[in-house]
C-alpha cells in the first residue's frame, strides 16, 4: 500500500488505506543527523502516564491529521504534525538541537516539522520538491549550530503506489 496506511488494529492487523488527493503534491524532508537515539533509550524517555488534557489535545490532532490527509490540506497537515503534547516534548531534548531545527524548517516555509519515528531524524513536510531542498538546508545548518551535528537531508514525493517488486532474480 503507499500513500497513508492507517493502522486500526494490530490484533488482529487491520489497515485503512487513507487516499491523499492525486492532484497535490507533498513532498517530506528527511534529516539524519550523526547520531544515535537507540528506540529503547527513546522509549523510556516517554512518560507511564498523561494527563487527559494531554490525552484528548492529541487524539484531536490524530483526527485532524487523517482529515488533513483525506482533504489534501497541507497547512492542516503540517499543523496536526507539528502539534504533539506527549512523545515530542520529552524525546526532542535527546536529540541534540531538534527544538531548532523544527524551528529552522517551520520558517524556512514547512507545513510542519517533527520527529520521524523513535529518531533521531527530523521530517518536514511541503508541496514543492525545490522548496524541501531549501528547507532541508536550513534543518541541516540548525542540526550544525545548535547540537554541533552534521547532518544529511533528503527529499522524498510521497509515494502512492507503495512496495512493489523493481527486479527479480531468475532461478
Amino acid at each position: 500500500m503507499g500513500g497513508f496506511v492507517l493502522v486500526r488494529s494490530y490484533d488482529p492487523l487491520e489497515l485503512i488505506p487513507l487516499q491523499f488527493p492525486v492532484d497535490k503534491n507533498l513532498y517530506f524532508v528527511l534529516v539524519n543527523p550523526e547520531f544515535e537515539a537507540p528506540t529503547k533509550k527513546m522509549r523510556a524517555a516517554l512518560p507511564k502516564e498523561i494527563t487527559m488534557s494531554h490525552h484528548v489535545w492529541n487524539s484531536s490532532q490524530a483526527g485532524a491529521l487523517v482529515a488533513a490527509v483525506l482533504q489534501g490540506d497541507l497547512k492542516g497537515f503540517g499543523k496536526a504534525l507539528s502539534s504533539d503534547k506527549i512523545v515530542e516534548p520529552r524525546r526532542a531534548p535527546l536529540i541534540p538541537g531538534m527544538d531548532a531545527v523544527k524551528k529552522a524548517a517551520l520558517e524556512a516555509g514547512a507545513y510542519g516539522c517533527t520527529i520521524s519515528g523513535a529518531g533521531p531524524t527530523a521530517v518536514a513536510v511541503t508541496d514543492n520538491e525545490e522548496k524541501g531542498r531549501e528547507i532541508g538546508e536550513k534543518m541541516v545548518e540548525a542540526f550544525m549550530a545548535e547540537g554541533n551535528l552534521k547532518a544529511v537531508a533528503m527529499v522524498k514525493q510521497l509515494d502512492r503506489v507503495g512496495a512493489r517488486l523493481v527486479s527479480s532474480i531468475s532461478r
